[in-house]
């Protein structure tokens, strides 16, 4: 891509410790040739140079949220949103609407990021409860990417009975005669209900990827990682790019697993000719592999077993040996691996693995990160995760979605000590900020407030204030460390700053980040989002 020419005029922070402030930043062809005072920006572009200066803006680098899934935030508007919900009665009216509301559409899907906390009868509903909700219609929620709950025709269709056996790395839940009550534990179970789901057409995806992107924008982002992307997304973002529809950069990372090898993802990365499909705007990223379950589901994969369960340690979703080959496979054609590893003994095994793969080559700068690596991890883990270069992307709004659950499932003390961004900075560990949304709120500036005061839904005082990080810190989750587990300086992406030669990324507030009172953040406005020189979004 080329870009355009812009001069922007504000309160410039650049993230670049050799000049950290100025007036204006000026832009030809996409890229930053000036950036300094105001006389000598505009002399930098000829006359007549669009500006952008809006009053009181506070002028950064283009905001990079390392781990959101852009897809699934774009298809948000085609389901029953759950995520607010506040009872089992509450689910089931917004379905029974719902279904009467799109008479022809067969399947009802949702996305339920509630907690059995978060509901007035505190359990999860039931696929008896679900099928009256919708009767003779297939339905099933989403919860938070990992679990499913589906009602009894859903259950039906998939051939879902007492007497089938649990999928390896997942759980059919059952009463007590066996019977399934609808939850589907980790992806394995899901996936034998999602095989009858209706694949959508490359169409609605690229319109999933078109309104996706529309959000992220007006939340000030500049480049999104969506993780976890199938063989039919990654070519509906190939579609997308050819077609001229990508109006931010995308670091697209597929998603592996038992059946899905290295040599596979390389095969249809090659036929989709991803990388070229949007130059500077769309890329393929690490492979991403799920590992264990979440905190919040009581899935994570521990060293100690989850409280108030007969030894249950969690949910190891890949066999070993599959992370294995992945990774030795990857970093041998200097490529990455992701893994979503959120329980210590997870997080552990992955630094294992990583460490087997670096024996070999080392794999600093190429994509291996943590992803999640929240609940427990110690130090020996991350004095090994400094030694390898390996980077954590880590997610404060998704704190303070389940801070409250996860003092419910564990107590005080442990739901204080998770997500752990001091100890990980301390350690010496680059870490880029995310949002892993939709469900966890997209917005960047209230990640930054939350990863600076540790507040959770809920609850007013702050969970795990010694965990809490500075206001400078909290900007560059954002920008410099969520530019590295993206990539973007090895792509030609800039780093997170604002500097002569760097892509014209920018993001324009009405707040400053690194103001004193961290709790003006949440309630801050986008002002406006630059993407090579291009205003893609302006507030109003």
């Amino acid at each position: 891509m080329t870009g355009g020419d812009l001069l922007v005029v504000g309160d410039v922070q650049t993230m670049d410790p050799t000049g950290p402030l100025a007036e204006a930043v000026a832009v030809r062809a996409g890229r930053i040739v000036a950036v300094g005072d105001l006389r000598a920006a505009r002399a930098a572009v000829p006359t007549g140079t669009p500006e952008l200066a809006p009053p009181g803006g506070v002028v950064l680098p283009g905001f990079v949220d390392s781990h959101v899934h852009l897809i699934w935030a774009g298809r948000a508007a085609a389901r029953v949103g759950l995520d607010d919900a506040v009872s089992v009665r509450d689910i089931c009216d917004r379905i029974s609407g719902y279904a009467r509301r799109h008479p022809t559409r067969r399947w009802i899907e949702a996305d339920a990021g509630f907690d059995p906390g978060d509901l007035a009868e505190r359990r999860l509903p039931s696929a008896a409860e679900l099928e009256a909700a919708a009767p003779g219609r297939p339905v099933l929620l989403d919860r938070k990417g990992h679990d499913g709950i589906a009602n009894l025709t859903a259950l039906r269709l998939a051939g879902i009975t007492a007497g089938t056996s649990d999928p390896a790395g997942g759980r059919i839940d059952r009463y007590a005669d066996g019977t399934p009550t609808g939850l589907l534990v980790e992806h394995p179970a899901v996936a034998l209900v999602r095989a009858v789901v209706p694949e959508p057409d490359q169409q609605t995806r690229i319109d999933w990827i078109t309104a996706g992107q529309a959000e992220l924008l007006a939340h000030g982002i500049t480049t999104a990682v969506d993780p976890a992307v199938p063989a039919a997304e990654l070519a509906a973002y190939a579609a997308a790019g050819r077609a001229g529809a990508l109006r931010l950069r995308t670091v697209a990372m597929p998603l592996g697993g038992d059946d899905v090898d290295d040599a596979q993802l390389r095969r249809t990365l090659d036929e989709l000719d991803l990388d070229r499909a949007a130059p500077g705007l769309l890329r393929a990223g690490p492979t991403k592999l799920f590992l264990d379950g979440g905190g919040s589901l009581g899935t994570a994969l521990r060293s100690s077993p989850w409280p108030g369960t007969d030894g249950y340690h969690g949910n190891q979703s890949l066999r070993t040996e599959t992370v294995r080959a992945h990774c030795v496979a990857a970093a041998a054609h200097r490529r990455g691996v992701g893994v979503h590893a959120v329980g210590d003994a997870a997080i552990d095994l992955t630094l294992s693995v990583f460490a087997e793969a670096a024996a070999g080559t080392p794999i600093a700068g190429l994509g291996f990160h943590l992803i999640h690596a929240y609940l427990g991890p110690g130090p020996a883990a991350m004095a090994t995760a400094r030694r390898l270069g390996v980077p954590v992307s880590a997610h404060p709004t998704l704190q303070w979605a389940f801070g409250l659950n996860l003092i419910d499932r564990l107590g005080e003390p442990a739901a204080a000590a998770a997500n752990p961004l001091r100890s990980w900075l301390d350690a010496g560990v680059t870490v880029g900020g995310g949002s892993d949304g939709p469900g966890p709120p997209m917005s960047v500036l209230h990640g930054i407030w939350q990863a600076r005061t540790r507040r959770v839904r809920g609850r007013d005082e702050p969970l795990g204030p010694d965990q809490a990080v500075t206001a400078a810190e909290a900007l560059a989750l954002f920008t410099t460390g969520a530019a590295q587990v993206a990539g973007s300086p090895q792509a030609g992406w800039g780093g997170g700053m604002l500097r002569v030669g760097d892509p014209a990324d920018l993001t324009v507030l009405d707040v400053d980040p690194l103001t004193p009172d961290a709790d003006a953040l949440p309630a801050g406005t986008v002002l406006a989002t630059v993407v090579a020189g291009e205003v893609r979004y302006a507030a109003g």
